[in-house]
């Protein structure tokens, strides 16, 4: 007889180990939250052990705490990546390092090895079904992150081209001219690394991000540190920066790849090209829980709870209010006191302690300090 799968439970059960996961296991720690369990499947920052290894975090570190002006890339307001790693702009590998010694120093439960398949409404609680049995809780936080579920068929022959990130090390990948689908700051990334690489390059875009001067926001157009490092890439090798192409797919034919376009136009590669083309994310996983608007994103209430199933928050990178995003280290953050709050409320317990995180900058329940073109949060 085959024996049933054991049964665990918990108050809060967190789902990643990332900056998210960890920034509010944090939070409710503070709080003083019983009972609080981060799941992961694989290890702690594992999204951040799997960057090419020439990338480089775009948001500086700098170690302003004692003044408080918290590091931009921290998991909490005390903390620093600038300070433990001696980086302005640390690699995944160095900032999972940060990570690891965040969870000793905080104290923080993580069990790896535990990946969650499915989540099932039971009453007022909500069981997560996992490879270890099931986990009852009274609230699920979804932190799962996005680099580790790459968009990898945005439109037809995706196949014959590989996301750029599945390139370990940008020296390795095949050919000398490489074209690259996508101009955001992934897609620029990916250029700059083949052309240090001593590869030219040809990056297609549907807009050109690179010549855009109206947003101020990173999250929609290309942070300083990238204009500051594409001139110079430019000046090594010869490239092509096209912003109007909208690709359609992709062709394999005579040992080549041909790129097309929306608009007839059409690129030749010898070289597999590669894909910057974002990120599916970790909801999708959880697709069945959350209403969706237009742009594909979760739709969630002012406490970043699914509108499907009370009782499931989601944290992290994917997060979107109103026109407003969070996919920065330093935007989703200021949101993880938003869900303590919530919880704790629940559960009957104080809340002062996110005075803390409100005076260092790191907790935002009101979005009208944004306006619909620029996020100032």
């Amino acid at each position: 007889m085959k024996r049933p799968p054991s049964m665990t439970s918990a108050n809060a059960a967190i789902v990643g180990a990332g900056p998210a996961g960890l920034g509010m296991a944090r939070v409710l720690r503070d709080l003083t939250v019983p009972d609080v369990r981060v799941l992961e499947r694989d290890w702690v920052g594992a999204s951040f052990r799997r960057w090419p290894a020439g990338m480089r975090f775009i948001s500086p570190s700098f170690p302003g705490n004692a003044f408080g002006l918290t590091d931009l890339n921290a998991i909490s307001y005390d903390s620093s990546p600038a300070y433990a790693l001696k980086r302005e702009h640390p690699s995944g590998a160095e900032y999972a390092t940060y990570l690891d010694q965040a969870c000793e120093v905080f104290g923080l439960r993580v069990e790896t090895g535990i990946e969650v398949t499915a989540l099932v409404p039971n009453g007022e609680q909500i069981d997560l079904i996992t490879n270890a049995g099931t986990i009852r809780a009274r609230f699920v936080i979804w932190a799962a992150g996005q680099f580790q579920y790459p968009e990898l068929e945005p439109f037809e022959g995706a196949a014959h081209g590989v996301h750029a990130s599945r390139v370990r090390q940008w020296k390795d990948h095949p050919g000398d001219q490489v074209v690259v689908i996508g101009g955001s700051e992934s897609g620029i990334d990916a250029a700059i690394g083949l052309a240090r690489a001593g590869k030219a390059f040809t990056v297609l875009s549907r807009d050109a991000p690179w010549a855009d001067d109206a947003q101020s926001d990173p999250s929609l157009t290309l942070a300083p540190v990238t204009r500051d490092r594409l001139p110079a890439t430019c000046k090594q090798l010869p490239i092509d920066l096209v912003g109007d192409a909208d690709v359609l797919g992709l062709e394999k034919a005579n040992g080549s790849v041909h790129v097309l376009a929306a608009d007839g136009r059409s690129w030749t590669s010898v070289a597999v090209p590669v894909l910057a083309t974002g990120f599916a994310g970790s909801t999708r996983l959880i697709a069945d829980w959350f209403d969706w608007n237009e742009s594909g994103r979760p739709i969630l209430t002012e406490q970043d709870e699914s509108t499907r199933l009370p009782g499931l928050f989601l944290v992290g990178p994917e997060v979107q209010h109103r026109q407003h995003l969070f996919c920065f280290i330093y935007k989703f953050r200021q949101r993880f006191a938003v869900v303590a709050r919530a919880i704790a409320g629940r559960l009957g317990m104080e809340t002062e302690a996110l005075e803390a995180y409100r005076a260092n900058g790191m907790y935002l329940d009101d979005l009208s300090c944004c306006d619909a073109a620029n996020c100032f949060c």
